[in-house]
This record gives C-alpha cells, structure tokens and sequence, in this order.
C-alpha cells in the first residue's frame, strides 16, 4: 500500500465525502474500501444474492461518482451509503418480483392459449357444465405441470426430451407428470 493510499484510508468518512465532491477518484476508492464489507453484511440481509448485492454497491458509488458535483454534505456518511445501498436493493427487488409476476402471468397465459380445453373435454367425454371445472382444474395446475402436460401430451414430446428442454432430470419429469394427472383425476372423481 502507497503512502497515498494510507493517507486516504486513514480519512475518516465525512473528509473523503469532500474530496470526493471535489472530483477526488482516490477518495471514492478509500470510501468504497472502508465501507464495502458493511456494505454487504447489510445488503445480504435485504436480499440473500451475493451477486445482487455486490451489483447494488457498485451502482451506489457509480451514482456517488456520476452525480458528485450535486452532492451535498450528509449528517452521517455511512448513514447515507446504508440508506442508498437499501433504496437500490428494494428497488431492484421491486422490479424482480414485477417480473416474476409479469413472467408468470404471460406463462400461464400463454399455456392456457395452447391447451384446448374442447380436445380436452371430447377425450375425457365430460358433459358440457363440467367445461368451466376443467379449466379451473387446469389453472390449478402449477405453471410448470401445465408446461409439462401441454410438452407431454400436446406435444408429443418423449421424457427425455422433456428433461432436456426444462433442464431437469427425468426423474423430476415423472414427479411433475404424477402430481399433474393426481390433480386432474381428483377434478375427475368429484
């Protein structure tokens, strides 16, 4: 370690904050260093993803540096990386679970378009009134037993190239398929 670098590290917070609204890369370096390790202790505990959290730090003193001729001097510098770490993270959280949801949505939607509930209905010889259980039956199913019987049955598709294209082991396969048909003969016997 340079005696330049010793000097920044032995600054404390609210003088490297200074240096670096003065355009001060160094002292960016010494703030990231000084408080990274906390940084990610509190980070993982808002969201268990290693590289999420390490992305969040990064884009929080990115943001310090792209916008440090507008900063002004907080009360507490750690106070205001922990809430800026925090804002990023639940915002980055908040924009994952939004699509997940619009993933899951489209997905079931999507196999809901390509089951034909009327080929289903003629095969299994059901009256026209049971036509609306069938569906509710089917949208029971999770999105990826849906995935599984449409692949399967609609498909054609064999095991193993089920396996292949969901990447999972045959096994699993079989555990879906199980668990789908259990779901539909209990539709089946009411």
């Amino acid at each position: 370690m340079s005696a330049n670098q010793l000097e920044y590290n032995n600054l404390n917070p609210e003088e490297l904050w200074i240096k670096l609204c003065k355009g001060d890369m160094k002292a960016l370096t010494a703030l990231f260093n000084n408080n990274f390790d906390s940084l990610y202790n509190y980070g993982y505990r808002i969201v268990a993803n290693t590289d999420l959290v390490r992305d969040s730090i990064q884009e929080v003193f990115y943001n310090l540096w792209k916008y440090r001729n507008n900063l002004s001097q907080p009360d507490s510098v750690e106070a205001y990386l922990f809430i800026s770490l925090r804002r990023q993270l639940l915002r980055k959280k908040k924009n994952i679970k939004r699509r997940e949801d619009i993933d899951k949505k489209y997905f079931s939607e999507e196999f809901d378009a390509l089951l034909n509930y009327p080929v289903w209905q003629e095969a299994l010889d059901l009256r026209e009134e049971k036509k609306d259980d069938l569906k509710q039956a089917i949208a029971d199913l999770t999105p990826r037993q849906r995935e599984v019987i449409y692949l399967k049955y609609f498909e054609g598709l064999s095991t193993k190239e089920l396996a292949e294209i969901l990447q999972i082991r045959a096994q699993s396969i079989y555990n879906l398929v199980h668990d789908a048909l259990e779901n539909l003969r209990i539709f089946l016997d009411e």
